[in-house]
C-alpha cells in the first residue's frame, strides 16, 4: 500500500483548503453583483465594525501578513471604498477606514452575504454549524 494515500484522507490542511475554496466560491458568486469578492467584503465588514484599525491590527485580525493586506487594500482604495491615513499620534502608523461610498457598497452587499451565509450553513446543517465555527476559531 502506498504510504502517501493516507494523507489524502486524513490531512486536515488539505480538507480545510478544499472546503475553504468551495465555501469561498459560494460567497464570491453571491457577492459578484456588488462588485466585490468575499475577501474584500470581510475586510470592509471588519472596518465597518470598528472605526479605528491600524494596518497591523487588521492584518492580525484577518490572519494576513501586512504585505497581503496591503495588496488587498489597494483595489478598494482605488475605488474610493476605503482610505488609509496616518495616525494622529504617530505618522508612521497607518490607519484604515471605510469611506461613505464603501459603507454604501457594504450595505448593498450585506443581503447578498446573508444569502451566501445561509447556503454555507445549509452545507453544514448535519454537522452543527456552531460547533464548526467554534472549532475553526480555535484553529485561528
Amino acid at each position: 500500500m502506498n504510504e502517501y494515500r493516507e494523507i489524502g484522507s486524513v490531512c486536515i490542511a488539505l480538507h480545510l483548503r478544499r472546503a475553504a475554496r468551495h465555501v469561498g466560491r459560494i460567497y464570491d458568486e453571491a457577492l459578484r453583483p456588488a462588485g466585490i469578492n468575499n475577501g474584500q467584503f470581510s475586510l470592509m465588514a471588519m472596518l465597518a465594525a470598528k472605526d479605528d484599525w491600524t494596518m497591523q491590527e487588521l492584518a492580525d485580525s484577518l490572519g494576513l501578513d501586512q504585505s497581503s493586506l496591503s495588496a488587498a487594500v489597494k483595489p478598494l482604495m482605488r475605488r474610493d471604498l476605503i482610505v488609509q491615513e496616518a495616525a494622529a499620534d504617530d505618522a508612521r502608523v497607518r490607519r484604515l477606514r471605510l469611506t461613505p461610498a464603501g459603507r454604501r457598497l457594504l450595505d448593498r452587499a450585506r443581503p447578498l452575504w446573508r444569502t451566501a451565509q445561509r447556503r454555507a450553513e445549509e452545507l453544514l446543517e448535519d454537522h452543527q454549524p456552531d460547533a464548526v465555527r467554534s472549532a475553526l476559531r480555535a484553529l485561528g
